[in-house]
């Protein structure tokens, strides 16, 4: 059965599909490879750097004597800046050592000042008490203030208890139903105001509830607390009296001892302390910050180091590696000929992964040529119109197979020639085969002679209907 030129346009874009998605594989590939590539990059890098730190172990003059001569001007320049740095961190640390000292001399002598206000404080404050002390009005009102002061601690300890109390009790009265009748009632009271029978019946209600001892159990309860708080408040605010005069008595002998002045100058010198404190601290910290440098300039992670040593790598990245090795072997020990082994089957590896990153490269551009030679036969079979209902070809014809095996854009052309070859208009499609442009009413007078003969007289008739157009 005749394949039609929809059903071979659909095997086209199939085989584009498909074509794009071996070209998205050996992109995918190509970036493993990429991948790979890199890591033995970094590695070869990695085991360069190893060979530049065996080779230089520390940046000092020692070292670098015993290095490659190649290297031994660039590797003294970097060791001179480094020492310039070492002379100039020094110079800052001894300068921050001795503002650090300074201070430090400072808070000493601070320190001794204060101690002597501090105990000249105390020798003022026991002048100051025993003054007090010997003053008969500040002794009365000191016993004053004392009794108050337990009268108070006592009547709040009472209202706390009796202020849980009421907290405990008042619900069951407020939940009790006869009792709340009769006091929303203002039973018992002079706003009561009923009679006769209610009256009557309240009485009774109020012998069954015992509402007269409830009512002032409950109004004990209720009111006691706020009066209680009432008196504490007097009782506070007298207090506060007595002691604003006992502290009248204390401010006057205080000011007659100079007690006053001289804790001002003790809270001075407490507040110099701690502005010294603060310059002693950054004083300090700058030293420990210059010291540290110091440290980290004569290890390995030093700036100046690192630098050398990336210098000696791609120097070492630049020399070949059979030099390497000679050079390797002329030292006696092992160690850098173990690093310059490990190299070499590094950069074999990394030369067999180029050689087929290389490949498929090539098969990676020859793919995406192939697929843009597919793009363009399928416009060129749309060009032609044979992807149309009418179009028919061979059931011989398999592109899917022929486009698969494609190696070259010149493959696909040869499918190109192929799909014409085994290409035919069916009967309904003679204006394709002619190529003759011709009026729709023109063409519909051709087929309907067609298939209005009968047989062998079918092909007459259109070239009847032909030969008529012509004219």
């Amino acid at each position: 059965m005749p394949l039609t030129g929809p059903t071979v346009h659909g095997q086209l874009l199939t085989a584009y599909n498909q074509a794009a998605a071996k070209l998205e594989q050996l992109r995918s590939q190509m970036g493993q490879f990429q991948a790979t590539q890199d890591q033995l990059e970094a590695q070869r890098d990695e085991t360069l750097r190893s060979l530049a730190e065996h080779y230089l172990p520390e940046l000092s003059r020692e070292a670098i004597q015993e290095t490659w001569s190649e290297v031994r001007p660039t590797m003294h320049e970097i060791l001179l800046r480094k020492q310039d740095h070492v002379r100039r961190l020094q110079d800052d640390l001894e300068a921050d050592n001795h503002g650090r000292e300074t201070q430090e001399a400072a808070l000493a002598k601070l320190n001794q000042d204060l101690e002597a206000a501090e105990a000249k404080q105390e020798q003022l404050i026991a002048a100051v008490e025993d003054t007090l002390k010997s003053n008969p009005a500040f002794v009365a009102l000191s016993d004053r203030a004392a009794m108050a002061e337990a009268a108070l601690e006592r009547a709040e300890a009472n209202l706390d208890e009796i202020s849980q109390d009421a907290a405990r009790k008042l619900p069951a009265f407020e939940e009790c139903k006869l009792f709340s009748y009769l006091k929303d009632r203002h039973f018992g009271t002079a706003q009561y105001t009923h009679r006769g029978f209610t009256r009557r019946m309240d009485r009774w209600v109020a012998k069954m509830c015992d509402y007269q001892q409830s009512k002032r159990d409950y109004d004990y309860l209720k009111n006691t607390p706020e009066t209680m708080r009432a008196i504490i408040a007097e009782d506070r605010d007298a207090l506060e009296t007595v002691m604003q005069e006992l502290e009248g008595h204390r401010d006057r002998a205080a000011d007659q001892h100079g007690l006053d002045q001289h804790l001002r100058d003790v809270r001075a010198l407490k507040r110099q302390r701690e502005s010294l404190l603060d310059d002693l601290g950054e004083w300090t910290q700058r030293c420990e910050a210059s010291q540290a440098k110091l440290t980290e300039l004569e290890t390995t992670q030093c700036s100046y180091y690192q630098e050398a040593v990336e210098l000696f790598r791609k120097m070492l990245a630049q020399t070949d590696t059979h030099e390497l090795r000679q050079k390797a072997r002329r030292t006696p020990e092992i160690t850098d000929d173990q690093i310059v082994a490990s190299l070499r089957g590094i950069e074999t590896k990394m030369d067999q992964t180029e050689l087929t990153s290389n490949r498929f490269q090539d098969d990676m551009v020859t793919q995406q040529q192939i697929h843009q030679s597919i793009g363009r036969l399928i416009q060129r079979f749309r060009a032609s119109s044979f992807d149309r209902g009418r179009c028919q070809f061979s059931d011989m014809l398999d592109v899917m197979t022929m486009l698969d095996r494609a190696q070259s854009p010149h493959d696909v052309d040869a499918v190109w020639n192929s799909i014409r070859r085994m290409q035919s208009w069916g009967p309904t499609a003679m204006d394709h085969v002619t190529n003759v442009a011709t009026h729709p009413m023109t063409q519909v007078l051709v087929n309907a002679m067609a298939h209005a003969a009968a047989g062998a007289m079918s092909e007459h008739a259109r070239r009847a209907g032909r030969r008529s157009r012509r004219r």
